[in-house]
């Protein structure tokens, strides 16, 4: 199945291709061409990235010798939809669009019923605790922002707990790695919106090796965050990361930067011969390329420079 994933020359004609249209064509010359000949538009390439997601959590149950593994994983879409659904309903909305289908554990149907009957009988115990917590702030005209932050929380919660059972350093760090970084991510949003310390403390996640309220206080200028971090495993990019954040108040070079970092992580279950590690590694070398394909087809449906859409490219796995 690896061998059917994107190279890096392939990205790139995709970006140098005139148009959107161009692009797909482009795409269209690889494993993706069953479903771009589908597609009656270029605006519909979204569901066509949810299909491919699909279909590689289909694969994946069906041979992992542990399907629980793959659903460690599939967890983060159930999560990402409860958030979508919590926010459609406290604005009066219908945002169907956002939702991705068929590759979470639950089904659709049993979290709008948490939602909209607030029957959260099915649900996990993190995620049904994290549902009544939001559902009674929401009462009281909680903010959307609150949604993400317990639905995070809660998240990581189940996903660190479901990884204790694999005893497994790649999947550990690499969850240790995840949380970190959010919180990193974290620590200069507030900092930027001159939050209180309190805030910060609610909006950080447990589980991860920093504890960034004893690293740093939100009075320290960034630099020091950077000094206190020199010795992690986050040496090598975070300055440059923390430094694009200085000057451009945006946090669009930091996330590429984790991003590249984690998927330098992953790539080391390429020397696995055997064991659940190149199975992990598959999942989230697909997910990055969904977002690549993302980045450049929003890139180009807007007009973005080829520059710019460079810029925001992750590396690739292959």
């Amino acid at each position: 199945m690896e061998t059917s994933l994107l190279d890096r020359s392939k990205i790139e004609r995709m970006v140098e291709a005139a148009s959107a249209e161009e692009a797909l064509k482009v795409l269209g010359e690889s494993d993706y061409g069953e479903y771009v000949a589908t597609l009656n538009s270029v605006y519909a390439y979204e569901a066509m990235l949810d299909q491919v997601l699909h279909r590689v959590y289909r694969e994946l149950r069906r041979f992992a010798p542990d399907p629980e593994l793959i659903g460690l994983f599939a967890c983060r879409y159930d999560y990402h939809n409860l958030k979508v659904l919590f926010k459609a309903h406290k604005l009066g909305e219908e945002r169907d669009e956002l939702l991705v289908r068929d590759v979470g554990n639950l089904p659709l149907a049993v979290l709008q019923r948490a939602v909209y009957d607030e029957d959260y009988r099915s649900l996990p115990r993190a995620m049904r605790d994290a549902a009544k917590q939001i559902a009674e702030a929401l009462r009281l005209d909680a903010s959307p922002q609150l949604i993400d932050l317990l639905l995070d929380r809660a998240m990581f919660t189940e996903m660190v707990e479901l990884s204790r059972e694999f005893d497994l350093p790649f999947l550990h760090d690499y969850l240790t790695f995840q949380i970190d970084l959010l919180n990193v991510k974290t620590y200069l949003r507030v900092k930027r919106a001159n939050l209180s310390r309190e805030f910060l403390e609610q909006a950080l996640l447990p589980l991860g090796r920093l504890d960034l309220t004893r690293l740093v206080q939100l009075a320290d200028p960034p630099e020091m965050l950077v000094d206190r971090l020199l010795s992690s495993s986050y040496a090598r990019f975070i300055e440059e990361a923390v430094q694009s954040f200085q000057k451009t108040e945006t946090l669009t070079r930091y996330e590429k930067l984790v991003d590249d970092f984690l998927l330098e992580h992953v790539k080391k279950a390429k020397y696995v011969t055997f064991g659940p590690e190149p199975l992990i590694a598959f999942i989230l070398a697909k997910e990055n390329e969904v977002k690549l394909i993302r980045i450049i087809m929003v890139g180009k449906i807007n007009g973005l420079p080829v520059a710019e859409i460079k810029e925001r490219l992750r590396d690739v796995y292959v």
